[in-house]
């Protein structure tokens, strides 16, 4: 079993509106209402590719039911601390005429600190279960900044593989313990590095020099563009066929899925690159996240390119 640690769960809303504009009524095409954050889009995922993840993190009132009913119902089981709070609810506006996406995001209540205290009780006590633990997204008010670093030294004194995706404070905080592996997108890399990275050649060296210092394998999402990924022996660029690309919504974490999926099953580093940027091209070429069909997988896995960079 994985864990998917989703601390700022959500109702993700994709509602898809072809010529969208302001200030105008419309009315969508297809409506999509799913349990989301990041850790359930990965949950979603690995369930995709035959694994059995766990869901964990904070929710409360009507929208937290949701949230757990759905997971559920797809045949993911929780674990998550409840809270006398709404859970929050995420709108994505996706315009397949002119090819954009907006994001209305809500922040969420704060998490009580008592209610954080009990998730890293129970985190204690469970994670030996798990084969490996995976921390996405955003913190959610209340939760201390340093909460993921905090989880990681717990999950690595328990021996257990981690993997983190986050951005900001909390993903450079939560580097500082040494994570199997860290996913930032390219600002998110270029900000944690701390240098100016203006072609290909500049994120692998630097992407080389993370991984060394830290222990770590590095994974950069570019994008349509695949992945540049580097542990302390090597560096790739994995590249996914051109795709008609309907939605981009939880493809990093699609991508983180398949990439869990790889490394919890023996497979060599690149060979686990090239699932996880597999696993997100697939996502992308339907409405919604992490449900991916395992045709478009194959399809685009059969297709992933990989180089050796360094």
């Amino acid at each position: 079993m994985i864990l998917c640690v989703n601390p700022n769960a959500a109702i993700d809303k994709t509602v898809v509106v072809p010529a969208f504009r302001l200030n105008e009524t419309h009315r969508p095409e297809q409506v999509l209402a799913v349990a989301g954050g990041k850790g359930c889009n990965v949950a979603r995922g690995l369930k995709r590719l035959g694994e059995s993840p766990v869901v964990t993190g904070w929710i409360g009132g009507y929208a937290g039911q949701f949230i757990e009913d759905g997971l559920q119902a797809e045949g993911i089981p929780t674990d998550f601390v409840h809270a006398d709070f709404e859970s929050r609810t995420c709108l994505s506006i996706l315009d397949p005429q002119n090819n954009t996406l907006t994001e209305l995001y809500e922040k969420g209540d704060p998490v009580p600190i008592e209610k954080v205290e009990e998730f890293k009780q129970r985190f204690v006590a469970t994670v030996k279960r798990y084969a490996a633990v995976t921390f996405s997204g955003s913190l959610p008010p209340g939760v201390p900044l340093d909460f993921y670093r905090e989880m990681l030294k717990i999950a690595h004194a328990a021996n257990v593989p981690a993997l983190l995706d986050s951005s900001g404070e909390a993903l450079r905080l939560g580097v500082q313990a040494r994570p199997a592996l860290v996913k930032p997108n390219e600002k998110e890399f270029a900000d944690l590095a701390g240098k100016q990275l203006s072609d290909r050649n500049d994120f692998a060296r630097a992407a080389g020099e993370f991984a060394e210092r830290y222990q770590t394998l590095v994974v950069i999402s570019l994008g349509a563009e695949g992945a540049i990924a580097a542990n302390h022996r090597e560096v790739w660029h994995v590249r996914p066929p051109p795709m008609t690309i309907k939605s981009a919504v939880g493809s990093g974490d699609s991508t983180v899925a398949g990439i869990t999926y790889g490394l919890t099953h023996g497979f060599a580093f690149e060979e686990s690159i090239e699932y996880g940027v597999a696993a997100g091209t697939a996502n992308a070429l339907t409405v919604g996240a992490g449900i991916f069909t395992s045709a478009d997988f194959q399809h685009v896995l059969s297709n992933v390119t990989a180089s050796r960079l360094r």
